[in-house]
């Protein structure tokens, strides 16, 4: 390339066309390169030549449209990044993540989820355990999203970096501490805890990581903290007319004019605009008086988008022979700011993620079927007026609200430098507070043996209220099964378990008892049983595929008697009177390529002991 040619030993020189870049004209014999500038950083030197050739750069600077030419010299370290040298365009090697070993588990157990948010500090280091399980450091290994991970389970906190590996640490403190203080990541309580690490240094001391801080979100100053409600003196379900009239009568009580606080008058004013506006008072409802700013903000960047389009509309001339057809194009663009239509994007942009509640359903309401059921869903709701003081009547209850979610930059590496290449999703703790209430579901139809996640009923405006954001939508779906349940469920099978004596088990027995529904089931032996024997009841079970019901399973359990002291002969005796029969849940029964596989929970509280003879440790 001519340019190239004719540039100094010390530079590469690059043409390239003044569209892609929209740059000015490079006038030649100009000491400028750009804009009439002299050379700076950004007219960038080499430190030695450097000569490369792309196809697609050569067609370019080939074609008789790219005579519109800027010139900017490119540093070789620049052109090695870009062109195999590690991180740009092509050929660069890709930054290689962080990965667990298959012998680590990698979750974050439910029980230990109160992590999530909150920063510990060592000596000379920081982490920020975020959700997913990515930590947020300023350690340089820490500095691209994913490079550092951490997990909580079974009472440890394991950290994964680049260069530590994995590191356990054991949480200790967690025992005494109060785990309601710790869902609602109360800091007095956080600071009871130390993380200490398994293992010992080179220096044989163990590395300790104290907590720090709780990662919330950022005070609003132009936000009242305070209930709009409590403010005005009006109830939750006042009229509006008669929260105008208050208004109006605490106005003129408070007016600067006679002696009233400027602040209070201001905050009662702010309020009144919130509640005596209907729309304003449904979001202050629901999502706080950040939902109702966050409204706001989104209508005032609608309205300044259509400013934009009047602004491109009065650049062009009234007389200009193309005017009508430029104000049409205009107004045709406008038509997609109808008010109902942005209220409806507005308001699914601002909707919190829709929320599935399994509703517990009993082996006697899957094997009658019921019409109306009813079921109360505990939803969070913002407690009003808590964030100022916490501790204050009616606060003591409240707890931290959902997390709020934001958008922050996501940089990363590009031929100019670190820069902004997105944006990215974070999660912090919110300031407001909230409380848990019960809301009453009604008319839930359960159909005689409902599989499991059978949706049941989809109810709007009823999840979780966050700050901020319209509460999502409810989606009640089938769990097979409740606590006080006798019969465990394998598909449209049921199991249970019937306790006899041992004098039963000798001489037989006949036990009676209510089946669901108006049945009966009778179990009688008039012969030695044994244990674990179990006896099939045909078509007494669940209504399964094409409408035919399973069967019922009864497990007969022996209970022994216990010997006393001394004691080694036993005499039973035939039971004389009719005992009451003890059923019990079986354990959870699965279905596997029809076989049946009966969890076998006895293992879990197996103790060990030594033979006598050979010494091995056996069950």
């Amino acid at each position: 390339l001519p340019e190239v040619r004719g540039a100094p030993a010390s530079t590469t020189t690059m043409s390239i066309g003044r569209h892609p870049l929209r740059s000015r004209r490079h006038v030649p014999g100009s000491p400028a390169l750009l804009g009439g500038r002299q050379p700076s950083s950004f007219s960038w030197a080499c430190r030695r030549r450097a000569t490369f050739a792309v196809g697609s750069l050569a067609l370019l600077l080939s074609s008789p449209s790219a005579s519109a030419q800027m010139q900017f010299e490119i540093p070789a370290e620049m052109l090695q990044g870009m062109f195999g040298g590690g991180g740009g365009f092509g050929g660069g090697q890709q930054r290689k993540t962080t990965e667990w070993p298959k012998t680590e588990n990698s979750e974050v157990a439910p029980d230990m989820d109160w992590l999530v948010n909150t920063e510990w500090k060592g000596k000379t280091a920081k982490y920020l355990l975020l959700r997913d399980g990515i930590i947020e450091s300023p350690l340089k290994e820490c500095e691209h999203e994913g490079m550092c991970l951490w997990a909580a389970n079974n009472g440890k906190v394991l950290i994964n970096t680049p260069t530590l590996k994995v590191v356990r640490f054991i949480l200790h403190g967690v025992d005494g501490a109060d785990k309601k203080k710790l869902d609602d990541k109360d800091e007095l309580e956080l600071r009871k805890l130390t993380l200490i690490a398994e293992k010992a240094s080179k220096s044989g001391k163990k590395s300790q990581l104290h907590f720090s801080r709780v990662a919330v979100a950022d005070e609003v100053d132009n936000v009242i903290p305070e209930d709009l409600y409590k403010l005005l003196d009006v109830a939750e379900d006042e009229d509006q007319n008669k929260i105008k009239s208050k208004f109006r009568r605490l106005s003129v009580q408070n007016h600067p004019d006679k002696g009233g606080d400027p602040k209070v008058f201001n905050d009662l004013r702010e309020a009144y605009e919130v509640l005596g506006d209907t729309e304003n008072r449904r979001y202050y409802d629901m999502g706080g008086m950040q939902l109702v700013k966050n409204i706001d903000s989104a209508w005032k960047e609608v309205e300044g988008q259509k400013a934009q389009l009047d602004a491109q509309l009065s650049k062009v001339p009234k007389n200009h022979p193309q005017y009508p057809q430029f104000k049409a194009q205009i107004e045709a663009q406008k038509q997609q700011f109808e008010k109902s239509r942005v209220r409806q994007e507005i308001e699914t942009k601002l909707r919190s993620d829709d929320l599935e509640v399994m509703v517990p359903v009993s082996a006697a309401e899957l094997y009658t079927g019921v019409s109306k059921k009813s079921y109360e869903f505990r939803r969070l709701v913002i407690c009003r007026g808590c964030r100022a003081d916490p501790e204050r009547a009616g606060c003591r209850e409240c707890g931290r609200c959902p997390p709020e979610k934001i958008q922050v930059p996501k940089y990363g590496m590009t031929p100019f430098g670190k820069q902004v290449v997105g944006m990215r999703e974070k999660e912090q703790e919110s300031r407001e507070r909230c409380r848990e209430v019960g809301v009453t579901i009604s008319d839930l139809r359960i159909p005689k043996g409902a599989k499991q996640d059978t949706v049941l009923k989809h109810v709007a405006d009823i999840g979780h209220q966050t700050p901020g954001k319209l509460p999502g939508k409810v989606v009640f779906k089938v769990q097979r099964g409740s606590p006080i349940d006798t019969y465990a469920i394998a598909e449209s099978d049921l199991h249970t378990v019937l306790r006899i004596s041992l004098e039963q088990a000798i001489f037989g027995f006949t036990h009676t008892w209510p089946h669901l529904g108006d049945e009966k089931v009778t179990v009688s032996f008039d012969q030695v049983a044994t244990t674990d024997q179990v006896v099939r009841f045909k078509k007494k079970g669940l209504v399964g595929d094409g409408g035919q019901r399973g069967d019922l399973y009864v497990r007969l359990a022996i209970d022994l008697p216990a010997l006393g002291g001394g004691q080694n002969t036993l005499t039973l005796t035939a039971p004389t009177s009719v005992m009451t029969p003890t059923i019990e849940r079986e354990d959870p029964v699965e279905l596997h390529d029809g076989a049946a596989w009966r969890m076998w929970r006895g293992r879990d509280s197996a103790v060990s002991t030594k033979a006598k003879k050979s010494g091995r440790e056996e069950l």
